[in-house]
């Protein structure tokens, strides 16, 4: 356990190298929060903190940076959010609810929303199911021997397919149509679908169950995933030579960080997660950070909100805001599905 003088200067260097990415002296601490003690006692306590790992002293500098566990440390114990003011929530949930395309439209937006707010790499997964399977149908009148078949998935895709009819049906039809392929296919994958519509005795009600097992089965399972903000990661002081950069590019790709943003979540199943430097499972990701919240069903199909950068991230900025998203993203998936 650190002293309280301790844990102040602690918060204290961290917030300022986050701010300035440059070591921290001890001069600079009693100069930036006008300190009521002398530079050689904050010396004096700064060598104490690295001696116990919570920083450490770059060769080149006479200042020190944060450690992994310096920055949990803070994370944990000594940082306070930031929360998101109540203009920019509004601004963003009015842009969500501008976007006309659903979910897919929605994925894309939370990545580029989240990257411009935290100036790092966003990461945004498709909600992912083991087994496609029906949430609900509808059928809409297009004219007398013609319906629009839409199909709902569990993790919010929409399929649709204009279907002929063998016999005329107005729009009540097609709802008493709707409400019994609902009853013998939600829930249902494909092979199930195509069970119940060989139970069907009405050669459209058969024919529209056997459309909507062909939905089913035309919805792969995928791990889609949204990336944006690879850019501001790389303008980042951490990235300026130019050997770090190129490594930096051959990572920052979506199959990479779909695979880190999955292992990231599962240390915290359902709340929102942060994996610091060398908790990360990949090497490459050893001086790295990860801040992941999911979304949408915990017991069906989920996806994930994260962000990625350096250690040197803000990390009172990020995580509330990635909260946030995954928040959001969650209300709008019910609403499609509803």
């Amino acid at each position: 356990m650190l002293t309280d003088r301790r844990a102040d200067i602690l918060a204290m260097l961290v917030s300022e190298y986050i701010d300035t990415a440059l070591p921290v002296s001890s001069k600079a601490l009693v100069e930036q929060h006008s300190l009521a003690v002398s530079s050689a006692t904050i010396r004096n306590e700064l060598a104490v903190l690295e001696d116990e790992g919570y920083i450490t002293h770059p060769y080149t500098s006479a200042g020190r940076v944060p450690s992994d566990l310096g920055y949990r440390f803070y994370v944990q114990s000594l940082m306070a959010e930031e929360p998101v003011p109540a203009g920019e929530l509004r601004t963003v949930e009015h842009q969500f609810h501008q976007v006309s395309g659903g979910l897919d439209e929605w994925l894309g937006l939370a990545a580029t929303v989240l990257a411009a707010w935290v100036g790092n790499a966003a990461v945004v997964t498709r909600p992912r199911a083991e087994v496609a399977r029906l949430k609900h149908v509808q059928l809409v009148h297009l004219r007398d021997d013609a319906a629009l078949l839409v199909a709902v998935m569990e993790d919010g895709r929409v399929r649709q397919r204009v279907m002929s009819l063998d016999a005329v049906a107005d729009q009540p039809a097609l709802n008493a149509r709707a409400e019994r392929l609902n009853a013998h296919c939600t829930g249902r994958e494909a092979s199930e679908a195509f069970g119940a519509s060989e139970r069907m005795t009405d050669i459209d009600d058969r024919l529209a169950a056997m459309a909507v097992a062909e939905l089913i089965d035309e919805h792969p399972v995928t791990e889609s995933t949204h990336l944006e903000g690879v850019q501001a990661v790389l303008e980042q002081p951490e990235f300026e030579e130019h050997e770090r950069m190129l490594e930096a590019v051959r990572h920052l790709a979506a199959y990479e960080l779909y695979r880190v943003v999955v292992s990231a979540g599962a240390r915290e199943p359902g709340g929102t997660s942060v994996v610091i430097g060398s908790e990360n499972e990949d090497r490459w990701m050893r001086e790295w950070s990860v801040v992941t919240s999911p979304y949408g069903d915990m017991r069906g199909p989920s996806g994930t909100v994260a962000v990625v950068g350096p250690m040197r991230m803000s990390y009172a900025r990020t995580i509330p805001r990635v909260r946030y998203v995954a928040s959001l993203m969650s209300d709008l998936m019910n609403e499609v599905v509803a």
